[in-house]
């Protein structure tokens, strides 16, 4: 499949008629008009001199089905922190603690668990996190209705007689068993749980979706051996851009997806404000053995779409089936974020900064700037750096929201360029390092924007993707979805690291986002155990960087995948 240029202004046009609302994200972009700020930024929240406890709890998976009651848990958080996070209060911790709160002298915390008649009382450590607590839920009814959760905790510092006493809640979604597809979200970690995409049956088995955003009408009705070649490319996951105008079509993409093994998402942005319509396409693709999860709003924000779409939408789908998860597609950088998330299990950004004028728009002929202005990348600085930033952005918006265990972030590496706004396309290198730099920062998913792309030998992103999809599956991936494994980030001079561990191994993920060579010390990334390279590290993938005893070498934009065993 050779790299089609007509395709690449179709795609581009279609994202500027995505961009002809009077504002986007909230600003004015035309001549015409005069700078007015937007407003719907997010309010972070204040600091605290003294200690805060943010205890949340929440079920293992959601959903939970009839199979799992006795084995399902719920995992409870006690952490000790000093902003004003969403649902933190004040704690008072012993006087020998100081301003620690590592400290091994904070003692218990007696955690209690109430759904329906079910009630469970666990002492957790103070400053825990994950901390899995069984809960048999076989007494309760399996029903579309989600159970209301209260959890409550008692804390008595040592050496102190008064108890300090703290509640949250959480949902319990407890469904019947099904012979129909689904999906479920592991809480503990972010990540999908599926049964093989082919209808045939299987155990339910944790899955990183990595896949293509695919044009139906124009690339996708006309040809299926697309499908044939984002399988072989090594793609588990295929997202076609409606409307579905030739439903029968459509429906072979279905079933040829099915034979491929390959999960769908199924896209709503065009009428999702349209209950009736919602409702409609809920009722008829709800059942279909490989469908992965709904997406609804699609830059919702751009677009000034009503703040409570999303979550309207949201709710009926929920009442209709509840078996897979919901996502959205946020394109700014900052605006009116809090209530869009409202709608969605999973939030994806699609920033796309490789290739644009950062602060002069080709398109409109106007500046950009955080109050006015539209250069296809919202706030950015046309590098890698402005992925990075999104998710991890986004990441901590959810977490100050008190939505981290239940929502997820998503990225959508750029995949195309060379008109609009764009002036290039990433290279396969710098698809690849969007990718890297979005599951160092807790990414879960990875849908690239769109299909057809650059292809040929292993410079361009298919030639790329080739080699990489296999990697991030067989090694990356049970890494990634461990919720034993830990996990840190390093920022070293612009290079940007993760590093795992799951009790025997390390898995480190590097991309240089900065214009230079740069070297990076092995403790610089938490690998500062390692005495031998040629035994103790085991180069995966490396592009533009290499290593040796002391390091590793990038050059710009380099990247690489490692497996480490220092002693």
């Amino acid at each position: 499949m050779k790299y089609n240029k007509s395709f690449v202004a179709l795609a581009v046009a279609a994202l500027v008629r995505g961009s002809l609302a009077q504002t986007w994200c909230g600003k004015n972009y035309m001549s015409n008009q005069s700078v007015v700020p937007p407003g719907g930024q997010f309010i972070l929240p204040a600091q605290s001199v003294d200690p805060l406890l943010s205890f949340r709890c929440a079920p293992v998976f959601r959903p939970y089905l009839q199979e799992d009651a006795k084995s399902a848990a719920f995992i409870v958080d006690t952490s000790i922190v000093y902003d004003w996070i969403a649902g933190a209060e004040p704690i008072s911790l012993p006087s020998t603690s100081g301003s620690s709160s590592n400290s091994t002298s904070l003692g218990t915390v007696s955690v209690t668990i109430n759904v329906g008649s079910i009630k469970t009382t666990v002492n957790v450590p103070l400053n825990a996190t994950k901390f899995q607590i069984p809960v048999d839920i076989s007494k309760l009814q399996a029903r579309k209705a989600a159970y209301n959760v209260t959890c409550s905790a008692t804390y008595t510092a040592p050496s102190s007689s008064k108890s300090q006493k703290f509640k949250t809640g959480a949902s319990l979604l407890y469904l019947p068993d099904t012979n129909a597809s689904v999906t479920k979200t592991d809480l503990r970690t972010g990540a999908l749980w599926v049964r093989p995409a082919d209808g045939k049956g299987g155990a339910f088995a944790p899955f990183i979706p990595q896949g293509f955003y695919i044009n139906f009408d124009e690339y996708l009705a006309g040809n299926l051996t697309r499908i044939d070649q984002l399988k072989a490319d090594g793609f588990n996951t295929i997202h076609p851009i409606p409307p579905y105008d030739n439903l029968t079509i459509f429906e072979e993409v279905i079933n040829k997806t099915i034979s491929a093994g390959m999960y769908i998402v199924y896209d709503m942005r065009s009428n999702y404000q349209n209950l009736t319509a919602v409702a409609q396409q809920v009722k008829t693709y709800a059942s279909i053995p490989n469908l992965l999860n709904w997406e609804t709003a699609h830059e919702p924000d751009g677009n000034s779409d009503p703040l409570d779409a999303a979550k309207s939408t949201y709710d009926l789908i929920y009442q209709l089936d509840g078996y897979h998860p919901i996502s959205i597609v946020l394109n700014c950088q900052d605006y009116n974020f809090s209530p869009y998330v409202d709608g969605a299990d999973i939030v994806l950004h699609d920033a796309y900064p490789i290739g644009i004028n950062a602060t002069f728009s080709p398109v409109w002929h106007t500046a950009c700037t955080p109050d006015f202005g539209h250069c296809g990348c919202d706030n950015c600085k046309g590098t890698l750096y402005d992925v990075k930033a999104r998710v991890q952005t986004f990441k901590d918006r959810l977490n100050i929201l008190g939505f981290d265990r239940t929502k997820s972030v998503w990225t959508t590496p750029q995949a195309f360029g060379s008109g609009a706004y764009w002036n290039t396309t990433p290279t396969g290198q710098q698809w690849a390092a969007l990718g890297f730099t979005s599951f160092n920062h807790g990414a879960l998913g990875s849908k690239s924007f769109q299909y057809p792309t650059t292809t040929g030998n292993v410079t361009t992103i298919e030639g790329t993707a080739t080699n990489l999809t296999v990697i991030i599956t067989d090694i990356v991936q049970p890494f990634i979805v461990n919720p034993n494994a830990t996990f840190t980030t390093y920022d070293y001079l612009g290079v940007d690291a993760g590093l795992w561990h799951n009790g025997t191994a390390y898995l480190l993920i590097v991309a240089n986002l900065v214009n230079a060579q740069v070297y990076v010390p092995w403790k610089d990334v938490g690998l500062g155990a390692i005495t031998n390279t040629t035994t103790q590290v085991e180069r995966i993938l490396s592009v533009s960087q290499n290593t040796n005893a002391t390091g590793l070498n990038f050059l710009p934009n380099g990247i690489g995948i490692y497996i480490a065993t220092p002693p």
